[in-house]
């Protein structure tokens, strides 16, 4: 979310009860910041809808409405005792600069814990219409929502956020119809009628939006999913034509080669150059010993790798690149195969753009174990043996480091593993942050307060300074973000009295890490890690080559 003004809290409303058959309806006329508690409900915008389990956050521009549906009565049941628990803050941007301000959509973050929902619910204990009173009064409730909006702004603008787009017109319809249905007989004439126009005006209209007719589109659409599967299953195909929508194996290998020139076969056995739009995706790549033609990557990738050294094969992306850089660079390297996260719905709108520059594979991420997805990568890029190799050397040495903590460390000993960052400060239970090397691969024991948060499906938690007692332990890992604020809140937390009466301050075994290394969620990152834990820990463990 850019914006070039600050926000300012103009008032607050809160709506907690069951829902009724007719749901729930939201409308302001000026920008609001919602945040939604309930067990399952299906949440409407602009004629797009997404269920939410649980608890989430949504950034909704001004004269855009919300319809909150309970789940259950959707699906005609007579009751439910299905409780919705709604917080909206209304603001105004002061300062903004409206010329050059881009128009922002509706988005929804789906939150793993309850820190947000809590700093709403204090902030609207607070309220009480003193917006409205002395400045002394209004001045800290501000400071207050700023806060808020802050974190709340952090987590939309997390890749896993889900955009709410404008309705959808006549083609645009038809090409997301075309992307859920592809495997059915679709006549021309049906997706016209679909569309509202003419034949005529669709015919224009949709070469004028995807630079192709609809039959050539279509069957570009089930090439790119041949493909796919050829290089994610390597099925039969036969067994791949009927997944497509084709007769046989036969009228399929037509179809293929009168796209892309070549026979099913041909195009499988020809080596496939690579671009990765995601952090894990490039280090499955790397600890391959792929090099992508372009990828997403930090400053320890390029140092690890020497990615930017002796070659202008490689074109490096970042988190921050716009998504219009990354096209432009796409199309200049023109990648065979661009590895993508997994998108939702109607969200393959986002990606749509990237299939001009290549065949889009999108891998699943939430939920999946770093192991998973790098075999993944392995299966596309045809080196599963390799793969396995690498996890077989990985495990032995793992295993070997992980009976010598076992000899080492006192069997009670707990470690925990903090991130600083310029505005949050995060406590890690599993998952990235080398919280899977140190607890599941080493089986390091967790403090009680990360094995209750573990227990409670909660990944990293934000802590404050007063809250350090409760993740006490003999060892911390702890990794900062590259930037001034940043380390300067680790300074101030670090000379605070509950930093310095925790247990592995005054023991000395507090653990500076580098925070790319361990945000690093691939094969190669965990590599790195397990060689600062066998530093750290086992300063005396014989020291072995990488595997990477």
């Amino acid at each position: 979310m850019k914006h070039s003004g600050l926000p300012v809290l103009k008032n607050m409303s809160m709506y907690t009860e069951a829902l009724h058959t007719e749901g729930f309806h939201y409308y302001r006329d000026a920008y609001s910041l919602l945040f939604i508690h309930a067990r399952s409900v299906i949440l409407t915008i602009n004629n797009h809808t997404h269920r939410l389990e649980g608890i989430g956050c949504v950034y909704l521009p001004p004269h855009t409405s919300i319809h909150i549906q309970n789940e259950d009565l959707i699906e005609n049941l007579s009751s439910s005792t299905e409780q919705i628990h709604f917080y909206a803050c209304n603001y105004d941007w002061m300062g903004e600069e409206s010329s050059t301000d881009p128009p922002f959509m509706p988005m929804l973050a789906k939150l793993s814990h309850s820190a947000l929902l809590d700093q709403v619910s204090s902030l609207y204990d607070s309220y009480e219409n003193r917006l409205y009173n002395s400045l002394s009064q209004r001045l800290p409730l501000q400071a207050q929502f700023l806060s808020l909006f802050a974190d709340a702004c952090w987590a939309l603008e997390q890749p896993d956020c889900l955009s709410f787009t404008q309705p959808l017109d006549g083609i645009e319809q038809v090409i997301s119809y075309v992307h859920t249905h592809y495997e059915r007989k679709i006549k021309r004439n049906d997706v016209v009628r679909l569309s509202g126009l003419s034949l005529r005006q669709f015919t224009l209209s949709f070469k004028q939006r995807t630079g192709s007719t609809f039959t050539e589109y279509l069957n570009r659409i089930r090439i790119d999913k041949v493909k796919t599967i050829l290089l994610q299953s390597r099925q039969s195909l036969n067994e791949v034509a009927h997944q497509v929508g084709y007769a046989d194996e036969f009228y399929l290998s037509r179809k293929f080669k009168q796209v892309t020139g070549m026979s099913p076969t041909i195009y499988l056995r020809k080596p496939h150059t690579v671009a990765s739009l995601d952090h894990a995706y490039t280090l499955d790549l790397l600890s391959l010993g792929v090099k992508p033609c372009a990828a997403i990557t930090d400053t320890w990738m390029n140092d690890q790798f020497q990615l930017l050294q002796g070659s202008r094969s490689f074109q490096p992306l970042y988190w921050e690149t716009e998504h219009a850089r990354r096209l432009q660079v796409l199309q200049n390297v023109k990648p065979d195969i661009i590895l993508h996260p997994l998108v939702e719905g109607d969200e393959y709108q986002h990606i749509e753009r990237y299939h001009q520059a290549g065949l889009v594979i999108q891998i699943p991420w939430r939920g999946v174990t770093w192991k998973q997805h790098f075999m993944s990568v392995a299966q596309i890029t045809g080196m599963e043996q390799q793969a396995r190799n690498w996890l077989e050397s990985f495990d032995h040495r793992a295993g070997q480091v992980r009976e010598a903590l076992r000899r080492t460390l006192d069997p009670h000993a707990t470690v925990a593993i903090m991130n600083v960052r310029s505005n949050r400060s995060l406590i890690y239970a599993y998952g990235y942050m080398g919280a899977d090397l140190l607890y599941d691969i080493l089986q390091l024991k967790r403090p009680q307060a990360v094995a209750s948060m573990y227990a409670q499906g909660l990944e990293h938690p934000e802590f404050s300074i007063s809250d350090l007692s409760r993740y006490d332990a003999d060892y911390y890992f702890v990794s900062i973000e590259n930037n001034q604020a940043a380390k300067q809140r680790a300074v101030t937390m670090k000379g605070s009295p509950e930093w310095l009466a925790l247990t592995a301050g005054k023991q000395q075994c507090v653990y500076p890490v580098d925070m790319t290394k361990w945000y690093g969620y691939g094969p190669a990152a965990l590599d790195a890690q397990l060689h600062d834990v066998i530093h750290y820990l086992l300063p005396n463990y014989p020291k072995k080559q990488r595997l990477i």
